[in-house]
């Protein structure tokens, strides 16, 4: 994401956000920027990451924090990885 957003990829957000158990992250978005939503990629290597895309619905309390369960997915994938290991 960070060389992506170097060459001026037309990222839209990019905002680099707290590490995930020690693996980098990112806050981005490519135009179309909603509240309600959040776009998280996670580093795990230099050359491999994985997104997540929290929309959460009308009637679900993260719908105000779109990004704060996106890193608790965030953190639970990084779980699974680190167990299939």
């Amino acid at each position: 994401m960070y060389a992506l957003n170097a060459q001026g990829s037309g990222l839209t957000t990019f905002k680099p956000s707290e590490a995930i158990d020690g693996y980098p992250s990112v806050v981005f978005a490519n135009g179309g920027e909603r509240s309600y939503v959040c776009n998280l990629a996670v580093g795990v290597r230099n050359d491999l990451m994985y997104m997540i895309v929290a929309t959460p619905g009308t009637g679900d309390p993260n719908r105000s924090d779109p990004c704060g369960m996106a890193t608790k997915l965030g953190m639970l994938a990084i779980q699974q990885l680190k167990a299939a290991q």
